[in-house]
């Protein structure tokens, strides 16, 4: 998907080696243009952001058609609570372990980062957690395993600083360096099925091999 706004048109590649080569692919006409980097694909269909709206909407990629639309109430959008880098990135769709996520800000929760789990039929709001990290001071973020994590720039020495926990509602600071060889990262997402970050730096596409640990902690001994 070329471009953060105004624009109607996914290319879908056969393979990996198609796409590095742009051969080999159908082109997808959206009913509306989105808005923002923070689209996702998902069984079939993408979820994205409709431009200057906080509307979310779910289209069917075998039948050319929206299948379900729904507001994301008092989400921010046209830049009202965007990424660092800016974009139109106010609302962030993601899929990981455990489903489907929107990562966005409200009034109501002063700007930082809301998120909030999606039945991934109906869009309706199945959780939601409200974080105390500024929306705008975040580079990107991404969920693994039902953990929000947050970078804290998008250009230069980069790393991911903060989790957010939903299973226990509880947040850390960590600090994993993240490489950052173009200097201009305006996408991150987690894909679990080859359990991999992808990333689109300053034109370029990245793709970061994610290993888990599951840390053992004293009183499970």
């Amino acid at each position: 998907m070329d471009g953060y706004h105004n624009n109607r048109f996914v290319r879908e590649y056969k393979s990996m080696a198609d796409f590095m080569t742009s051969d080999n692919f159908t082109s997808h006409r959206l009913p509306h243009p989105w808005s923002g980097t923070g689209q996702v694909v998902y069984n079939g269909s993408i979820y994205f952001n409709k431009f200057q709206s906080n509307m979310i909407i779910k289209f069917d990629f075998k039948t050319s058609t929206i299948s379900k639309s729904q507001r994301l109430d008092n989400a921010g959008y046209s830049n009202t609570y965007h990424y660092a880098w800016g974009g139109h990135s106010d609302i962030d769709l993601m899929v990981d372990e455990g489903g489907l996520w929107a990562v966005y800000a409200t009034n109501q929760n002063a700007g930082n980062i809301v998120i909030s789990k999606l039945h991934p039929l109906t869009l309706h709001i199945i959780q939601t957690w409200t974080t105390n990290h500024p929306r705008r001071s975040a580079g990107e973020s991404f969920m693994i395993c039902g953990t929000l994590y947050v970078t804290n720039g998008y250009s230069g020495g980069t790393k991911v600083y903060y989790a957010y926990h939903t299973n226990s509602s509880t947040y850390e600071y960590i600090d994993i360096v993240l490489q950052n060889k173009y200097s201009h990262i305006s996408m991150l997402d987690y894909n679990p099925r080859d359990r991999a970050l992808y990333a689109w730096n300053n034109g370029h596409q990245v793709l970061y091999n994610v290993t888990l640990f599951h840390v053992i902690r004293s009183e499970q001994l």
